[in-house]
């Protein structure tokens, strides 16, 4: 089964402190992520949002119950079934208000996604990975200088020639590595502050290029 990274224990830590810092930091993160999650699970735009904002305010009730016990499974284990209950749930109840009317299409949606929790799981995953990427990107970008970050997301994300890229930002080509390079390593850094799963430089360039799509 698909292994979920896991939450630094300290911002777990600080949600339950009820730190408003540590919130922002985290629907900043999952907020994107459970969105895009439940759009994949059948949900369309609106119902996809009601059953985030729902999981979110789960999560809001329920931290103070959250123990880091590893017999119990991980923090965003537990957070994967609440989003995949919830979720479905909805679908559920959207379906039974419009049976009556014809309209299939909810209906239908179940049908379609009857992925086992393994692909569920690993869905979830990529979605959190998508926004864990974005929400770094965010704050690494005001960091480095224009060209830095342009030779940086020629080559890393659009997956441009180094020798191309150099010329079309006025740079080395050795200058051009050089700037991918730093900053791929300020985004794991960033990264590490809430993952602690630990990614090497070329494995997290190809991860953010698939992200990207």
């Amino acid at each position: 089964m698909t292994r979920l990274p896991q939450t630094r224990h300290s911002l777990i830590l600080r949600l339950k402190d009820r730190s408003d810092d540590a919130w922002e930091e985290f629907v900043e993160i999952y907020e994107q992520a459970l969105y895009r999650f439940c759009c994949s699970r059948g949900l369309q735009e609106a119902d996809a949002r009601d059953v985030t904002q729902d999981v979110l305010s789960a999560v809001e009730r329920r931290i103070d119950t959250w123990k880091n016990d590893p017999s119990k499974g991980s923090f965003r284990g537990w957070l994967f079934r609440v989003a995949r209950n919830v979720a479905v749930d909805k679908l559920i109840e959207l379906s039974k208000k419009i049976s009556a009317s014809g309209d299939t299409r909810v209906i239908q949606a179940l049908a379609e996604h009857p992925d086992s929790t393994e692909q569920q799981q690993s869905a979830f995953w990529f979605e959190y990975r998508r926004a864990l990427f974005n929400w770094a990107a965010e704050k690494v970008k005001p960091e480095v200088n224009t060209k830095t970050w342009q030779a940086f997301w020629l080559t890393a994300i659009e997956g441009r020639k180094p020798d191309q890229v150099a010329k079309e930002v006025d740079m080395s080509i050795g200058g051009v590595y050089t700037s991918k390079c730093r900053v791929v390593a300020r985004i794991k850094a960033m990264i590490s502050k809430l993952d602690v799963d630990q990614f090497t430089g070329e494995d997290l360039i190809e991860e953010i290029r698939v992200q990207s799509i």
